[in-house]
């Protein structure tokens, strides 16, 4: 009787330690689940920065699955308003004067060098230019070189590629009223590809093989000469928002700093495409 008792003692013990053993495990530290709330991006570009911006939020969706990037791309005049409206978290200008980072309220860091290249049709004779013939040109006091009759094509106003050229070529004059204006930097492209007279310019993010870059002052539109300056045609695009960026923008800004070499570097076109 007394063994039974005994018996019965020890599984009960055996139960209660079973008990105690489970609620401690319970009440240990378990491994946490993070589940990030879904959140959306709304990133502005100028056209110039098309390229870059995309390939950047693709990049960016990737690394953050939680996160929702929209991408509108404007001039660069329209991409600067959205970001004083607060139609967008943050943005990639093409054309930021140190002046108005004091003028205008905006938040904006330098990212990566951009060349501007003066381009013409593949067959014309002109095979280079100076920055005084440019300015005589677009000021329309120059009208032919090598014999041919030039057709002179500019961006359209707001266009931060046709203020930096604006501001390199022609000290900030405008550009004479019987030029062709585009509205973006593909038409420039398919208009110099289609007319042996043109001369236009376009970021060094939008040739391809159907113009040709001419050299500016003896220099190349080639990465190298753009990243160090030597380029006189150069500028640099800016991240931006109004006021310093916050939240999921502010992360977008501190990883595309940190990774912007990488992505992009500096970029130049090929001289003979």
């Amino acid at each position: 009787m007394i063994g039974r008792f005994q018996g019965l003692g020890a599984r009960i013990l055996w139960q209660a330690t079973a008990l105690a053993v489970l609620v401690l495990a319970s009440c240990s530290p378990q491994p946490l689940s993070v589940t990030r709330e879904p959140t959306t991006l709304r990133l502005a570009a100028a056209a110039s920065c098309e390229t870059l911006i995309r390939e950047a939020a693709a990049r960016y969706e990737a690394d953050h699955p939680w996160v929702a990037v929209t991408t509108e791309v404007l001039n660069n005049r329209l991409a600067e308003e959205t970001l004083h409206d607060e139609r967008a978290d943050i943005g990639l200008l093409s054309w930021r004067p140190a002046a108005e980072n004091e003028r205008d309220g905006l938040w904006s860091e330098p990212f990566v060098r951009d060349g501007v290249a003066v381009v013409v049709h593949p067959d014309s004779p002109v095979q280079e230019i100076g920055l005084s013939q440019l300015r005589d040109i677009y000021r329309g006091h120059l009208q032919e070189i090598d014999g041919v009759v030039l057709t002179v094509v500019s961006r359209e106003p707001g266009s931060g590629t046709r203020a930096a050229f604006e501001h390199f070529v022609l000290d900030g004059e405008e550009t004479s009223l019987n030029a062709v204006v585009l509205p973006s930097a593909d038409a420039m492209v398919d208009y110099v590809a289609e007319t042996p007279t043109a001369i236009g310019y376009v970021s060094t993010w939008s040739l391809d093989d159907r113009v040709r870059a001419l050299p500016v002052d003896g220099m190349l539109s080639d990465a190298e000469s753009v990243a160090n300056g030597r380029y006189p045609i150069s500028r640099e695009f800016h991240l931006a928002s109004a006021g310093e960026p916050t939240g999921e923008a502010r992360q977008f800004a501190q990883w595309l700093l940190r990774g912007g070499a990488e992505m992009s570097g500096a970029h130049g076109g090929d001289p003979e495409g």
